[in-house]
């Protein structure tokens, strides 16, 4: 199916509420504002057709967890709480927050016994409507080992004690997705109000599982080192990935047989190294002091760059070492060391720590020689300081440049403020060079949840002119643990909520046009941006199957080559809680433009182009940020054997042609 095949079957099953790749006339709201698609649920639980969120469980039935069948009354849909878009165009998803629909007594009190493994689907659009399956196992399978504080004292369940929520995960260079952490759910003693016989404690797994999207199965690899809830993964240059920070408690981060670890993240790094399929520790030198979901990011000199940014969620409220996150720093691989570069944003309106807001690399570009030396991150909205946090959310926009050319230079500049305060908004960069804000709230729902006021209306960020302006409104009001993600055709899936109980009570939503905070929203929107509106995009007609690092590489558009601006490659998307650390958009140097075909240098080398999948993507010159829908890129590691990269015809999108990468 094509392009407009697959719009025309789009536009008949209503997901894209009346978006077409046709021009628009300029009076039309959608040419500025872009537009969403009527929301689109899952149809069926646990085979039962219905339109709601969660039916009765059935306890005579075996439909599930029911080793605690006492304490679980519903079974629900699970929302887009992790989102990755696959190579063959899936998108895989997973709950957040399983369980919380059967709490009747406090969270803290309760959650230890009511929680669940969360649910993962796999979502297909290929054939222009949706449909829905179960990945194998559909919990993702992982086991954790709790550590309670009293040894012995704490619950054996194994129906919560590997959720996938509070993981990350990452790309590996074939295409399967590395998942780490994770959550461990059990009730540690310590007071006598609880029914359940203890306060729940959330703890970080040292699990580490690999998801295959030829198979649609999930397989256990090596335990990391650590314990990790929170974590953030980077994918280096040579296919090897980074992690780094994560929590192994929670709420009693206290570790009677490590004690210095005590009351702070995990603050040891180590890397995966797909070819060996095995961790090792960085050493000591690689140790660093880091939020939970730090906001780290691959620099073109193949060092990882933390950009002062984070979730405002940590121990028991606090971590003891937190004011050096204020400080930006990058870690060298080859090294193994960190170096600070100092507090960046000082004379802007917020320096230093940027707490739950997004950063998205913008644009790698490269300089008249092919080099590609600077790299410029974009942060919006957040709130200010270290935890607490200062609870309002800001309008505050800043870039963040890191100039590799001789050593790292870190400057900090601000841009036009965002249309409103905006906490945990999601970033989203198009091929086009923009950045869509999706979601969020006015305050930060962590602090005191559910008596935030949504922000629906999504915002474009304009690199141009650094500036913010308003699109269309979602007709979903979505706040914690949502998720946007770009599609291969340059549309972006909109979806997840997942709020914390209110006032960390039982699930209700407060009367005032509060957030709704009644239990988990499933549903998904497409938005249409701006670009699709302007006129007839341009289309790939041919592209090779792989592409190496150096040299050059040949790109068949339909129509003149001259008409096409750039060529991009976006790396599939792979996010959770508004972290995808892999996330980049690198233009490639076009040579020359003779017919219909465009020569373009390839990436030089894994530090501007990671091994790991990407949509290639062209842009028209004509002024209107209109972009193609795109040919999948699949990277591989140098040297990886034939039968370890998936076959092209396995993993190819209907939509568009497989491109690797080596």
């Amino acid at each position: 199916m094509d392009a407009r095949s697959l719009v025309a079957c789009l536009l008949a099953s209503g997901l894209v509420a009346g978006a077409t790749a046709s021009a628009r006339a300029a009076d039309q709201p959608e040419v500025e504002l872009g537009a969403f698609s009527a929301p689109f649920t899952e149809p069926t639980i646990n085979g039962t057709k219905t339109d709601e969120k969660c039916i009765e469980h059935e306890h005579a039935q075996d439909h599930g967890p029911d080793e605690h069948d006492e304490n679980h009354r519903f079974d629900c849909k699970p929302a887009a709480g992790s989102m990755a878009i696959l190579p063959n165009g899936k998108i895989l998803y997973w709950n957040a927050l399983e369980g919380t629909e059967n709490i009747d007594v406090p969270l803290a009190l309760s959650f230890g016994d009511v929680s669940i493994n969360d649910q993962g689907r796999i979502l297909d659009l290929n054939s222009g409507r949706p449909f829905w399956r179960k990945p194998a196992p559909v919990d993702a399978g992982a086991q954790g080992k709790p550590n309670p504080l009293i040894p012995g004292a704490s619950s054996t369940e194994t129906y919560n004690d590997g959720a996938l929520f509070c993981s990350d995960l990452a790309f590996l260079p074939d295409g399967r997705l590395l998942v780490t952490g994770g959550t461990a759910y059990y009730n540690d003693p310590g007071t006598d109000a609880s029914p359940y016989g203890g306060v729940t404690e959330l703890e970080g797994l040292k699990s580490a599982r690999i998801y295959n999207p030829r198979n649609n199965t999930w397989i256990q690899t090596q335990d990391m080192n650590f314990g990790r809830w929170y974590p953030t993964m980077v994918s280096l240059g040579d296919g090897r990935v980074f992690v780094a920070s994560g929590v192994q408690k929670l709420v009693k981060p206290l570790y009677p047989d490590h004690p210095e670890d005590s009351g702070r993240n995990v603050i040891q790094t180590e890397i995966f190294d797909p070819k060996t399929v095995s961790w090792e520790r960085t050493g000591t030198t690689g140790d660093h002091s880091l939020p939970l979901y730090p906001r780290l990011h691959l620099l073109p000199n193949g060092h990882v760059f933390y950009n002062a940014a984070g979730q405002v969620f940590n121990p028991a409220g606090y971590s003891y070492d937190e004011p050096t996150w204020t400080m930006a720093a990058t870690f060298d691989p080859e090294a193994g060391d960190w170096s600070d570069l100092g507090i960046p944003g000082a004379g802007t309106m917020h320096p230093g720590f940027r707490g739950s807001t997004f950063s998205v690399m913008l644009p790698l570009r490269p300089d008249s020689a092919g080099r590609y030396t600077t790299a410029e991150f974009l942060s919006g909205g957040g709130v200010m300081g270290t935890t607490p946090g200062a609870y309002l959310a800001t309008p505050f926009s800043a870039i963040a440049t890191v100039d590799t050319t001789e050593g790292i230079d870190l400057t900090v500049r601000e841009t036009g403020a965002m249309n409103e305060p905006r906490w945990y908004s999601t970033g989203v960069g198009l091929p086009t060079g923009e950045v869509l804000a999706f979601s969020g709230a006015d305050r930060d729902e962590v602090v005191a949840p559910g008596t935030g006021f949504p922000t629906n209306r999504a915002e474009l960020f304009d690199p141009a002119t650094e500036e913010w302006r308003p699109l269309a409104e979602s007709l979903q009001f979505r706040s914690y643990h949502n998720t946007a993600a770009l599609l291969p055709d340059g549309r972006v899936l909109v979806g997840g909520h997942a709020p914390i109980t209110t006032l960390y009570g039982i699930p209700f939503t407060i009367p005032g046009g509060f957030t709704p905070n009644d239990g988990r929203d499933p549903s998904f929107e497409i938005y249409s941006p701006p670009y699709l509106f302007r006129g007839p995009r341009p289309r790939i007609v041919a592209a090779p199957r792989r592409i190496g690092y150096g040299g050059t590489i040949q790109v068949r558009v339909a129509g003149p080559a001259a008409d096409i601006a750039s060529v991009v490659l976006v790396r599939n998307p792979s996010i959770t809680h508004l972290l995808d650390a892999d996330q980049r958009t690198v233009e490639l140097r076009v040579l020359r433009r003779s017919g219909n075909t465009l020569t373009v240098a390839a990436p030089p080398h894994g530090n501007v182009v990671p091994p790991g999948p990407y949509m290639l993507f062209v842009n028209r010159n004509d002024g209107s940020n209109a972009a193609s829908p795109s040919a999948d890129v699949l990277s591989s590691i140098p040297g990886m054997s034939s039968d370890q990269v998936p076959a092209g015809t396995s993993l190819v999108p209907s939509v568009s042609r497989q491109v690797y990468v080596r």
